[in-house]
This record gives structure tokens, C-alpha cells and sequence, in this order.
């Protein structure tokens, strides 16, 4: 039987201050708190890391709590202001419980198991934000050995980068300590209330009046018509396909070597064709997601650094490599207007709304995590015959379901280097659940055609069509191709 037990972590010698929120903090503070009363995958974001197993339990939890030394963003208190907003409260010390599992040899648990039931913990309870540390570890053990080490950050905290940052922080301290190798150095990073006083700046100030202005332009260009209903809602409304793929990654990366251009140009511009099969035109409002990583001192950060983007997308261009343009012109505007203060920005939509005399519509998000991954090495085969057989092991699935979400769609791409994890999550009003499946594996074979070439807007057209069809003939169909 599988033994629960609990230890506590003490860190100690950090810095400890107060700052106000950065601008990326503040769009989650304020996202958190308008869904207070339900739970958002989100919310938390989670990874899990093998131990070398040289490592007792005193060497696993002598590293944890390095590693709260080492970012600030992981002892930090966060307190709401009478204006609504909130403040950061770095801790010097303090402590952070572990749950530990321990699990016999004669147990038939698998440690898959046992680290999903961490996941799972992990992104249950809401973090009392202001008396908690915005992290949960578990330590999952056989026989005393320690084997997985799982954790689950606030997004106030860090964005899906920030928890790769930390597992491979994670995974350097361990495999330095199994080795007796000194303590690896802190790599150089700009932490939270740093941003936050260079967003206070003449310098961040005047990126936010530049971001601000781009986004008047863009809400000008946005229809103020939602996206009709196309259907009778299912029940609950909201669904969220997700289609694993080996394919996608060896044909976007072809396809942008072909084209010059990025995979995240890309992966929009597929996103864009198949909207048009149900959007009505002229343009859609998107939220570009941006990581605002592009600096060194960035890279290594460990916070919520993610804005999005208001962005107008036309849907009238007359062939794909149209829309390949208009994507790497709004990626590149949207890379140079990212960082802006969000209270600000929610004026910036009230001023517009006064305007036309109703609120713009949310629209759509379109978040590429994928593509900030680093790619292996080598370039893998793109051959068509070579791209048929990656096809066969796609997989897709229902992860969730909801009924109130705050856009009528949601496109998201994770997952490794050489499998990406692309997520539709739709109003079944607007897209049936045939629809958003068919939407995911015609996106699929969109990618290998244009590993080789580029289909025609009607030829992308018929593949939504016929994708969505077969799979509403097929209705059992929920794993596998």
C-alpha cells in the first residue's frame, strides 16, 4: 500500500521586497480573479522530473529548497490593494510542505499513475495567494528511493516557459548533487519586481504608449458583429479537441524552410485558413499570445510574462501565400507591441465600446507554445511517404469540457520538440464537435501539404468540409486515426 507523508522545506538567505505587479502579473491577477469561483487549467501550470537515483529524500528536498532561493517568483506572497490591484511581497525564508508517496515493491501502482494523481493535486485547490507560496511539490518514492519529483506553479507565478525554465533547473541540481559537483550557477534573469520597475520607467512607459496606440488601430479594424451561430449548442457549451501529432512538427518546420519564414507564420496561417471556412469575413479579432522572451536577461525568467495581443486578422486574402504575408506582418507587430499595462489597455476597449455603442467581441486567441521549444537536432525526413507513417500515429481526445469560457474559440499548440499537442477549444454553437475535430485533422493534412507545396484556399475548404464529415460519420472515433 502507497504511504502518504508530508515534509517541510525551509529556504533561506533570498531577497526579500515589495513591488507592485508587472504587466504580465497583473493580466493574470486580474484573469484569476474574474474566474475566482471556478477552476482553469490555466491557473496552475505543472511538469514533472525524474531523479537520478543515487539521491535520498534529504538530498531531494536539500535541492528544492535551492532552487526557492534561487527564483523569486517562487517565494512570493501577492496581496490585493484597495484599488483593486495587487502588490508582490518577496520572501527572504520561510518553508513549503512536500507530499511525499512512498511506494512499496509489491504494489501494482504504476508511477504514471501516481504522477497524474499529483498533476491532478496539483491544479485542484486555488493558492491562497496571500499567505501561501505560489508552488506544490510531491516526491513520489519506491521503497524510500526517490524516483519523480512533481510540481505545479500559480500562473501569477509563471507561464508555461517559466515551469520549463524550473524543471531544467530542477534537473541540473539534481543531477549535481548525484554527481558531487558544485551547486550550478544562477543563471542570469530578470526577476518579477525588477519588470515591474522597468515597466514604471520612461523606457517601459513608452512601450506602452506604442502598444496602446497599435491596439486602437487594431480595434478599429475588428468587426463588431460576434461570430454567428452556426448551431444548436451542445450541453455543456464549450468542447476542447486535442489532437497529438508526430506529422505537424517534420511538415510546419519543412514548410517554413521552404518559405523562409517562422513555424509560428506557419501555424497562423493555417489557423486563418481554416477559419475562413465558417467565419463570414472581413476580418476576425485575435489575441496574438506573446511570450515576451526575446531578450537574454528574459529567457531564464521565471514569472507570467505572457500578454496577448489584440489583433485584427483578414480573412480575404485569394490564395494561402497571401495569407502567409499577413501573418508574418501581424506576428512581427504583434512581437514589437506585447508589453503593455493591461488596466490600461481594458480602457483602451471601453473607449472603443463608447464608440460603437456595444463592447468589441473577445474573439479568438491563437497561443503558440511549440514553437518556443528547442528543436532537435538533424533535419528529419519530410518525404511524403515518411510523413503517411508519422500520420498513423496521431491521436485524438476530449480533455475538456466546459460551460461558460470568455471566447468563442481557442487554438493552442504544446507538447515536445517532435510531438505537438494541438488544442481546439470552441463554442459548440459556432463549431460542432464534428466541426472542431474536423477542424484538427484538417489542419493536419494542411501541414503536409505544405511540406512539399501550397494547396489552393479551396482545396483547404474541401479538407475542412470532408474531415469534419467523416468524423460526424464516425462519431465512436476518440482515440487514434
Amino acid at each position: 500500500m502507497i504511504t502518504e507523508s508530508t515534509a517541510q522545506v525551509e529556504f533561506f538567505g533570498g531577497r526579500a521586497r515589495v513591488a507592485p505587479l508587472a504587466w504580465g502579473q497583473q493580466g493574470s491577477w486580474d484573469v484569476m480573479r474574474d474566474w475566482l469561483l471556478q477552476d482553469k487549467p490555466f491557473f496552475v501550470v505543472t511538469r514533472w522530473q525524474s531523479i537520478p537515483l543515487l539521491l535520498g529524500l534529504p538530498d531531494v528536498l536539500a535541492v528544492l529548497g535551492e532552487l526557492m532561493i534561487r527564483h523569486e517568483g517562487l517565494r512570493t506572497l501577492y496581496h490585493a490593494t484597495e484599488r483593486g490591484d495587487a502588490q508582490q511581497e518577496v520572501l527572504a525564508g520561510g518553508s513549503v510542505t512536500i507530499t511525499v508517496f512512498d511506494r512499496p515493491a509489491e504494489d501494482p501502482v504504476e508511477f504514471s499513475d501516481i504522477v497524474a494523481d499529483c498533476l491532478v493535486r496539483a491544479e485542484a485547490d486555488h493558492f491562497d495567494h496571500e499567505t501561501q507560496v505560489p508552488v506544490r511539490f510531491y516526491v513520489a518514492m519506491h521503497q524510500g528511493i526517490p524516483v519523480l519529483a512533481v510540481f505545479g506553479i500559480s500562473h501569477l507565478s509563471a507561464d508555461y516557459s517559466s515551469a520549463d525554465v524550473v524543471s531544467a533547473d530542477l534537473a541540473a541540481l539534481l543531477q549535481a548533487r548525484a554527481d558531487g559537483t558544485g551547486v550550478p550557477a544562477v543563471k542570469a534573469a530578470l526577476q518579477p519586481a525588477d519588470l515591474a520597475a522597468y515597466e514604471n520607467s520612461p523606457e517601459g512607459q513608452l512601450l506602452n504608449v506604442e502598444a496602446l496606440s497599435h491596439l486602437r488601430e487594431q480595434l478599429r479594424l475588428i468587426p463588431a458583429t460576434p461570430l454567428p451561430a452556426r448551431h444548436e449548442p451542445a450541453s455543456p457549451r464549450y468542447f476542447r479537441g486535442e489532437l497529438e501529432s508526430e506529422a505537424i512538427p517534420v511538415a510546419v518546420r519543412a514548410a517554413a524552410r521552404k518559405r523562409r519564414t517562422t513555424t509560428s507564420v506557419v501555424l497562423l496561417s493555417i489557423t486563418t485558413a481554416l477559419v475562413r471556412c465558417f467565419a463570414p469575413g472581413p476580418a476576425v479579432g485575435v489575441d496574438l499570445m506573446q511570450g515576451n522572451r526575446g531578450s537574454a536577461e528574459s529567457m531564464h525568467s521565471v514569472s507570467s510574462l505572457n500578454q496577448a495581443v489584440r489583433t485584427a486578422l483578414h480573412l480575404t486574402g485569394e490564395s494561402f501565400e497571401d495569407i502567409l504575408r499577413q501573418s508574418e506582418a501581424v506576428t512581427s507587430a504583434a512581437r514589437r507591441h506585447s508589453r503593455y499595462d493591461v488596466r490600461a489597455a481594458r480602457e483602451v476597449f471601453r473607449v472603443e465600446a463608447d464608440r460603437r455603442g456595444v463592447e468589441p467581441e473577445p474573439g479568438c486567441q491563437f497561443n503558440d507554445m511549440w514553437s518556443t521549444l528547442p528543436r532537435p537536432s538533424g533535419r528529419p525526413d519530410s518525404s511524403a511517404a515518411e510523413l503517411d507513417r508519422l500520420l498513423t500515429a496521431s491521436t485524438f481526445d476530449w480533455p475538456q469540457k466546459s460551460e461558460i469560457e470568455g471566447m468563442a474559440l481557442f487554438l493552442d499548440t504544446r507538447g515536445t520538440a517532435e510531438r505537438i499537442k494541438l488544442s481546439l477549444l470552441a463554442d459548440t454553437a459556432l463549431l460542432s464537435p464534428g466541426e472542431i475535430q474536423g477542424f484538427l485533422f484538417a489542419f493536419e493534412q494542411v501541414a503536409v501539404l505544405l511540406a512539399s507545396s501550397v494547396p489552393s484556399l479551396d482545396r483547404i475548404s474541401a479538407l475542412f468540409a470532408g474531415c469534419s464529415a467523416e468524423v460526424s460519420s464516425t462519431a465512436g472515433r476518440s482515440t487514434g486515426r
